[in-house]
């Protein structure tokens, strides 16, 4: 018999254990909380020495309920916030998993005579579970607040957190029980579920940066789902990478700048999908993170990638110390400013109404024809037409790149970024041979092109950081130390001077090298689909999820 999968929609909020006592008993919560419930909860996590089920998209786990067993498989997700996993579940005899259960699951597909005697215990988590349930407005929630802990070998993890489960009614819903608690105690939108976790705890990972992953789309998508599923893996490469920027991580603040930056980039390419009455309010609040976190980014850049090489190979000039001790103060502001803002309310609202508005915004339920007209419209058409355009521009713009001044150089830079994070999204849409190789090519031209770009950018930042650290002396400084400092950064300067026309060069080779490039998509037809444009949005109607969770 085959077995039938439910589709879980939930939100996870990592709470400190204090707060979750602030939550239990505030009014608000108390007075609308029922059906109370609380047990403990004890599982075990499987899979082989070489972790195939987890590189395979899949959990597998048996929970002990009491007396029995229950099994449960399920499919992961990378997106943060709202999760659509797939989930088998069934009551076996032992403490074992009893593969011959889900032969007819999707992990059927994958299961061979070696996996099925290679499995065993990876790590497993232990906690109490309480469960309340909301029903208001039509809507049916659980809540299910988690305490206790992971457990590996030789090493644990604390669990303090709450799920929201939607068991009837919009999704739009959960995100209303969030922001309400939200009020209440400091909780931050998770990203990560108890398995990955405990696949980290059980390889003894380290807290690091993480790299940025292109999103899965695949041919037959809307344009509207195409940007959930953008949207979603933008927001989770922003979210991983929050703890290690608090700790101060040099990769991890560069890694949540890209996040930001391939966000920004995705709004802007999917604009005539997503245009609604919130998004300029979401591109205000993503201006300012980034704000926030860009004066100890050019501080880093500065300090590690300019002063640094100098001063190896100017050891005995006392200016350039001088100079990197007062970068090296500044820097640090510029991180508890990156820090205060990340540990702040208005950064846990903007997550959240980010997620919020990339799930369920209104531009997704619009039934105005137009608006769904361009939300419906069919990936493969819409990437085309937009990649079409955007490498117009940027072969356009950069013909003439050995005379652009500076601010046309900014202008190109904008454009080339905007065409290569869009050349990421579209990524699995051309995976034939002849598209790949095309695709690599433009890839790595706007790579190199972005990079060179970017240098060039960074030279005029830290051309005005050192203008104005030389224009501000300190009170305290002699005379002399004034003149080292002075002679340290015109040297300073002077090295980044001479870089520019390198770099331009360099630029320019590259951009040569894409405007060669032949097209790696399929050009739409001639009269085929055409993607209408914003002005033409009539003012729509918010309705139901259609197709949301196909």
């Amino acid at each position: 018999m085959t077995i039938a999968a439910q589709t879980e929609v939930e939100l996870k909020l990592w709470v400190s254990p204090e707060d979750i006592a602030t939550l239990r008993s505030h009014p608000q919560f108390t007075d609308s909380l029922h059906d109370h419930s609380r047990e403990m909860l004890d599982t075990v996590y499987f899979d082989s020495d070489d972790l195939v089920l987890r590189d395979r998209g899949y959990n597998l786990r048996v929970r002990h309920f009491g007396d029995g067993n229950i099994q449960t498989l399920k499919s992961t997700g990378r997106g943060v916030g709202l999760f659509e996993r797939s989930e088998w579940e069934q009551a076996i005899e032992g403490d074992e998993p009893d593969l011959s259960r889900v032969k007819d699951t999707a992990l059927g597909r994958i299961l061979v005579d070696d996996l099925c005697g290679a499995l065993k215990p990876v790590f497993e988590t232990r906690f109490e579970r309480t469960v309340f349930r909301f029903k208001t407005d039509g809507a049916d929630i659980l809540m299910a607040i988690d305490e206790g802990r992971i457990l590996a070998t030789g090493a644990s993890h604390p669990i303090s957190e709450i799920e929201l489960e939607l068991k009837h009614g919009s999704p739009a819903d959960l995100f209303k029980i969030a922001r309400d608690i939200l009020d209440i105690i400091p909780a931050r939108l998770g990203f990560k579920s108890k398995p990955e976790r405990g696949y980290e705890l059980a390889g003894n990972a380290a807290i690091t940066a993480e790299m940025a992953s292109d999103p899965e789309l695949t041919a037959g998508l809307s344009a509207g789902r195409a940007f959930t599923v953008v949207g979603r893996t933008c927001l989770r490469h922003m979210a991983a990478n929050v703890p290690s920027v608090i700790a101060r991580d040099v990769n991890a603040l560069h890694q949540m700048r890209v996040a930001l930056r391939r966000l920004r980039a995705a709004i802007s390419v999917f604009s005539a999908v997503v245009a609604d009455d919130r998004t300029e309010a979401i591109k205000t609040e993503l201006r300012w993170l980034a704000q926030q976190l860009g004066h100890a980014r050019d501080l880093d850049t500065l300090l590690f990638e300019v002063i640094k090489p100098l001063r190896q190979r100017h050891l005995a000039e006392p200016g350039l110390a001088s100079i990197s001790n007062s970068f090296a103060r500044k820097r640090l502001k510029g991180y508890r400013q990156a820090q205060q803002a990340l540990q702040g309310a208005r950064f846990r609202a903007l997550l959240l109404d980010t997620v919020e508005w990339v799930e369920v915004g209104s531009w997704s339920t619009s039934e105005d024809a137009l608006a769904r007209a361009r939300r419906d419209m069919p990936i493969e058409s819409f990437a085309s037409q937009q990649l079409l355009q955007l490498y117009k521009k940027v072969r356009r713009r950069g013909a003439r790149i050995s005379e652009l001044d500076p601010e046309p150089l900014h202008r190109l830079r904008i454009q080339v970024k905007k065409a290569r994070y869009a050349t990421e999204f579209f990524s699995g849409l051309y995976l034939g041979k002849k598209s790949a190789k095309s695709f690599e090519k433009a890839r790595s031209c706007l790579t190199q092109l972005q990079a060179s770009l970017g240098k060039l950018n960074d030279i005029a930042t830290h051309k005005a950081l050192f203008m104005e650290i030389v224009d501000h002396q300190s009170k305290t400084s002699t005379e002399q130390q004034g003149r080292h400092r002075a002679f340290a950064a015109g040297l300073i300067i002077g090295d980044q001077q001479a870089r520019i026309e390198g770099l331009r060069d360099r630029a320019r080779k590259a951009h040569s090298r894409f405007a060669r490039a032949r097209p790696f998509w399929k050009l739409p037809r001639r009269g085929g689909l055409t993607l209408p444009p914003v002005a033409e949005q009539g003012p729509g109607a918010t309705g139901w999820l259609r197709g949301r969770f196909e």
